[in-house]
Parts: C-alpha cells; sequence; structure tokens
C-alpha cells in the first residue's frame, strides 16, 4: 500500500509539475504566475471546527471500535468454551458448535468490512462530517488567494501536496482530456 500511495505520489507531482510549466509558458509573455501555498496539517490542527469534527468522528469510530472488540472476545470466549467441552460433545453436537463459531466469526468480518472497510461506514461518516468543514476552507482558500492576487494555490502538507484554488484561466483539465481521447494526433 506504502508503495502505491509513494507511486501516486511521483506521479502526481509529474502531472502537476506538467500542468504549471504548460501554464507557465503560455502565460509567460502576457502576465507572471502567482503561486500561494498553505499546510493542511498546520489548518486542520489548528481550525477549531475541524478538531470539532475530528472528535465527532472519533467518537463514532470508537464505539464500533469497541463494539468490534466486543464481538471478538464473545468468539473467543465461545471458542474457549468449545475447546473444553469438544471431547465431551456428541459428532453432531461439535459440527453444529463448529458450525455457530464460523457463523459469528462471518459476522465479525461482514461487521468489520461494513464499518471499516473501503467505502464503509466509517468512510461515509467521514465524508458525511468533514465535507462542510473541507467546504470552509476551500471557501477561506479562494477568498485569501483571490485577495492577494494568487493564480495557484498549493497544499504544502506533510502527505501528498495537492492542488486546491486555481484560477480558472489557467484550466487545462478539458484540452488534456480532449488530447488523451485523441492520441497524440
Amino acid at each position: 500500500m506504502k508503495t502505491k500511495t509513494i507511486l501516486f505520489s511521483g506521479i502526481l507531482a509529474f502531472v502537476i509539475a506538467g500542468i504549471l510549466n504548460v501554464a507557465i509558458d503560455h502565460q509567460a509573455s502576457a502576465q507572471q504566475l502567482q503561486f500561494g501555498f498553505v499546510n493542511s496539517g498546520v489548518i486542520m490542527t489548528q481550525f477549531e471546527d475541524a478538531q470539532r469534527a475530528q472528535r465527532q468522528y472519533e467518537n463514532i469510530v470508537v464505539g464500533w471500535e469497541n463494539e468490534l472488540r466486543d464481538k471478538i472476545q464473545q468468539l473467543q470466549e465461545n471458542y474457549d468454551d468449545f475447546q473444553r467441552k469438544q471431547g465431551m460433545m456428541t459428532e453432531q453436537a461439535r459440527i453444529e458448535e463448529q458450525q455457530r463459531l464460523v457463523e459469528l466469526e462471518q459476522e465479525i468480518n461482514q461487521f468489520r468490512m461494513e464499518k471499516f472497510g473501503q467505502g464503509g461506514a466509517a468512510a461515509t461518516e467521514f465524508e458525511r462530517i468533514f465535507e462542510p468543514v473541507r467546504q470552509k476552507i476551500l471557501d477561506a482558500i479562494e477568498v485569501i488567494a483571490q485577495q492577494e492576487n494568487l493564480n495557484l494555490v498549493l497544499d504544502k502538507s506533510d502527505d501528498v501536496g495537492v492542488l486546491l484554488y486555481a484560477d480558472r484561466r489557467f484550466d487545462v483539465t478539458f484540452k488534456v482530456l480532449d488530447y488523451l481521447k485523441r492520441g497524440s494526433q
């Protein structure tokens, strides 16, 4: 997973650098591009709304983690009980108990995937809780960018840098898509 993240980061940096070069070449004679940056990590740790959202999200997730831990503990207790009693069980009772333990384990795995899997409840809740905060931050970035006459605002966080605001005049997204769809004709 870390290798994929590093690879994606490299590709993203390469694409951003290419876009910036095109934008700079295109605008070099007309005007000078003005860049700015933010550190979203600092914003997220110092913006009260973000801190409040983080606490709300953690409270929800901790509840699910506790529920999962309780289910796992119950399964372990049932398994230990089965281990102690299986010598005294009939073949049919042993098979039924083993099947019950397998079903409990499957329920735990299903719960884990529903809550913590890709696209699960944790991801959905994160998006629901943080979307208003993210929008406030992006709105603020846009206001500051316009006040400071910035054409591009980049993220300087410790994670992958991301373009957070760009003057629409410098958006070449659809030109790039058209080029990719047509090939290099």
